[in-house]
């Protein structure tokens, strides 16, 4: 099997981040159990399970990312934008019900948003996102369709052959200065949005942030369930995680 470079990027990603990485972690202490090491290592794995699994830990990961306030409906008319660029968040492969492929929860989070933002501000959406790995239509092609036949809001354009936020950030720029376009606001999860934003600015689009579907809830107070683990802070540690590495391999890679 021949692997290109994205394909080794995804691999190395699953092998590394979690729960890939905490189960190489458990299974080499169990190579080793014999011997203290390898119980360590088990007791490590274990650990990271948990503590990435409860609120406390998620939420001071992902504290450290969704940097960008919310924008309102002031500041989105105010912001000099002409256009809203949504960025893509993923494809449901083979959906039984829609009869092909179709979007998956994340990336419908952000059409929703830059929909509603449409509706308040009467900006045009440009959705970015290309295919990724596998066959089939580009991201975009699907938000394009949803957008308009499910929210009812108008499309400008799409950018339909990016892979990568880089790529978002870089693709999406010629597709701006091919419509005369030089200011956007800029559609993402809050917890992506430091580092779509890093990108925009190094392909040198004008981007306002509007970030939605904050994780990070600021609230002093301690309660017992922070220290409960549940599948969704797991999943929410992932997308942090996911996002740090992102930022540290864009900065180690940046030309």
């Amino acid at each position: 099997m021949n692997l290109g470079t994205l394909e080794l990027q995804q691999l190395i990603k699953s092998l590394l981040l979690p729960p890939g990485g905490l189960i190489l972690l458990g299974l080499l202490g169990l190579v080793l159990i014999h011997r203290r090491l390898g119980k360590a290592l088990i007791f490590l794995s274990l650990l990271g399970f948990y503590a990435l699994s409860t609120p406390l830990v998620s939420g001071l990961l992902m504290s450290g990312l969704e940097t960008y306030p919310a924008l309102s409906t002031g500041e989105a008319r105010a912001s000099g934008a002409e256009a809203i660029v949504v960025l893509g968040g993923g494809r449901y492969l083979d959906a039984p019900e829609y009869g092909g492929d179709s979007i998956r929860s994340l990336h419908l989070e952000r059409l929703r948003y830059a929909a509603w933002l449409a509706r308040r501000t009467g900006l045009p959406i440009i959705p970015s996102g290309g295919v990724v790995i596998t066959e089939g239509a580009p991201e975009a092609w699907l938000a394009r369709d949803i957008l308009k036949n499910e929210f009812n809001v108008k499309v400008a354009a799409v950018e339909d052959v990016s892979r990568t936020t880089r790529e978002n950030a870089q693709l999406t720029k010629v597709v701006l200065d091919r419509l005369g376009i030089s200011r956007i606001l800029l559609v993402t999860h809050a917890w992506h949005m430091p580092r779509a934003m890093e990108a925009m600015i190094k392909a040198g689009v004008n981007a306002a942030p509007a970030p939605t579907s904050f994780q990070y809830k600021d609230d002093d107070e301690e309660h017992f369930r922070d220290w409960l683990p549940d599948a969704s802070d797991f999943l929410a540690s992932y997308w942090a995680i996911h996002e740090y590495v992102g930022r540290l391999w864009y900065r180690i890679t940046e030309k």
